[in-house]
């Protein structure tokens, strides 16, 4: 299982990191663990409620912080999901690829600064969700991985 990231910073103060990460189980198992709280909750890192249909949102509840809303703004079962949350916008697409699935993420970064962070995070999270499908518990970080940031500030920096 590899996570292939590449940054997008071709307009001037916008970063817009593309994952594209191959899972083995096929796509309606991975559309579930993308649109249900329950099976987001397992590897998202908060705890997540969903109305799942465009229009409507994701509900993001960090421990000890208010919960944050992210609408949805695009919902097409089994394939796409995508929201927009903390001033970002991200794309989830799925793709039937023989037994398994491909799983594509856009995430635009308000803050250029914080790229390497949100790679790190994101990295973690779908690893989270291998494990979640896998029916292994997600790794859990004590904080952010600095090893992790360091490798994408390294590979940005490195173009």
């Amino acid at each position: 299982m590899t996570t292939h990231v590449r940054l997008d910073a071709s307009t001037p103060g916008a970063h817009v990191l593309h994952f594209t990460h191959r899972y083995t189980h096929p796509r309606s198992a991975v559309w579930t663990a993308l649109t249900t709280g329950e099976a987001l909750s397992r590897w998202f890192p908060c705890h997540v409620e969903i109305d799942a249909r465009e229009g409507g949102a994701l509900t993001l509840t960090f421990p000890g912080e208010a919960p944050e809303t992210a609408p949805i703004t695009e919902f097409d079962p089994p394939a796409t999901l995508a929201f927009h949350w903390a001033g970002e916008d991200l794309r989830w697409a799925l793709e039937e690829d023989g037994d398994g699935c491909v799983l594509r993420l856009s995430n635009t970064v308000a803050d250029p600064e914080w790229t390497a962070n949100t790679a790190a995070g994101w990295n973690t999270c779908l690893d989270g969700l291998a494990a979640a499908l896998d029916g292994r518990p997600a790794p859990q970080e004590a904080g952010p991985d600095e090893a992790l940031i360091a490798h994408y500030k390294d590979l940005f920096a490195a173009g």
